[in-house]
C-alpha cells in the first residue's frame, strides 16, 4: 500500500516510516523541515517537503498521487478536515492522541470507555477536540480513522521525564551528583511508560486488521505502572546510584520551582497515570516487546552517554 507519513522526520514518525517500508509497504514522508533530528534514519524514503497545515500546500499533496494510508503523529484540526476533503480513496487514517485526556481516572488501570476530557483548557480545545472530529467523520462520512493513545513515551531518542514534569537536561545530572529531587505529593502516583518502538509498531497493526481498527480508539503502553519514586529508583539504579526523594504537595512544588517548572506535566504526574492496554492487545494484537523497567532503564542510559547532544 502508498503510505504518508505526516512528521516522518520526528522522533515516532521516524520509526513509523521504517516499520512501514520494512513491512513492504510504499512509504513517503511530509516534513516541513522544522525538525530534521532523525532525518538521516530516512533519508531513503522519499521526502516531500510541505507545511500540512497550509490546505493549498495539503490539497497539492493529494491531487499529485492518492494515498492507501495516511499516518499523522501530530494531527490539527485543519489537516484532519484537509485529509478528509482532498485524499481520494484513502483506505485508512490513524493519529496519535495520548492518555493523558483521561485524567484525573475514574477507575484504574482505565481503558477506553472512561471519559476523555482532561483537566484544563488545552485538552478540551486540542486532543479531544481532535479526536472527536476524527471518529464524528468516521461515524457520519465513513472517514476511515483509527485513533491510538500512547502514555508517557520513553526510550532512546527523547530525554527523560523529569521529577518536575518535563524533560530537563540537567535531570540525569542531578541524579548523578545526588541532588536531592522534589517529587510531588507522597511519590506513590502511577506512571506508566511506553517504549517509542512499541509505539511506532502499532500503527502498523493498526492498518494491519482495518476491520477490527477502524472508528476504534485505543491505549498503547507497556504492561503495567510503576510509582513515581519507584521511577526514580529505577532510573538511579541505571547510573549506579540511589535517588535522594523528597516529597512535597503540588502547590508547594508549583511556587518552589516557578519558572522551572513543567505545570501541566506536573499535573499530570499527581494524578495516578495506569492504563489498560486489554483491547489493544485483543483487536490488534499488540504485545509490548519492551518492560517497563527495562525502558526506563534504557532511557536513563542513553540519555546518560548523552547521545542527545550529537
Amino acid at each position: 500500500m502508498k503510505v504518508m507519513v505526516f512528521g516522518g522526520t520526528g522522533w515516532i514518525g521516524h520509526k513509523i516510516a521504517r516499520d512501514f517500508v520494512a513491512a513492504g509497504h510504499q512509504v513517503s514522508i511530509c516534513s516541513r523541515g522544522g525538525n530534521n533530528n532523525f532525518a538521516g534514519a530516512v533519508a531513503d524514503i522519499e521526502t516531500i517537503h510541505a507545511d500540512k497545515k497550509s490546505i493549498p500546500e495539503l490539497a497539492s499533496i493529494f491531487a499529485a498521487r492518492k494515498y492507501d494510508v495516511v499516518i499523522d503523529s501530530v494531527p490539527q484540526e485543519n489537516t484532519i478536515r484537509g485529509i478528509f476533503q482532498y485524499a481520494r480513496g484513502l483506505k485508512h487514517y490513524i493519529h496519535c492522541s495520548s492518555t493523558g485526556g483521561y485524567a484525573p481516572l475514574p477507575f484504574i488501570p482505565c481503558n477506553e470507555t472512561a471519559h476523555y476530557e482532561g483537566y484544563d483548557g488545552y485538552w478540551k480545545s486540542g486532543k479531544k477536540a481532535f479526536d472527536n472530529l476524527a471518529l464524528e467523520l468516521c461515524s457520519r462520512e465513513g472517514f476511515p480513522a483509527t485513533i491510538l493513545r500512547p502514555c508517557y513515551i520513553s526510550g532512546p531518542g527523547m530525554l527523560p521525564l523529569d521529577n518536575l514534569g518535563g524533560r530537563r537536561t540537567d535531570f540525569i545530572s542531578d541524579i548523578q551528583h545526588n541532588v536531592t529531587l522534589d517529587v510531588v505529593n507522597d511519590g506513590q502516583a502511577l506512571l506508566q511508560p511506553v517504549h517509542a518502538d512499541d509505539l511506532a509498531r502499532s500503527f502498523l497493526l493498526a492498518v494491519q486488521v482495518p476491520q477490527k481498527s477502524i472508528g476504534q480508539v485505543y491505549n498503547i503502553c507497556l504492561e503495567r505502572a510503576v510509582t513515581l519514586d519507584r521511577y526514580l529508583e529505577i532510573t538511579a539504579a541505571a547510573l549506579d546510584t540511589v535517588p535522594v526523594i523528597n516529597h512535597l504537595p503540588i502547590e508547594m512544588m508549583l511556587a518552589k520551582h516557578a519558572g522551572h517548572i513543567n505545570e501541566i506535566g506536573l499535573r499530570f504526574m499527581a494524578h495516578h497515570m495506569c492504563f489498560d492496554i486489554t483491547k489493544a492487545r485483543e483487536q490488534l494484537g499488540y504485545v509490548p516487546e519492551h518492560t517497563t523497567e527495562e525502558t526506563i532503564e534504557e532511557n536513563a542510559c542513553w540519555a546518560d552517554r548523552g547521545d542527545q547532544l550529537k
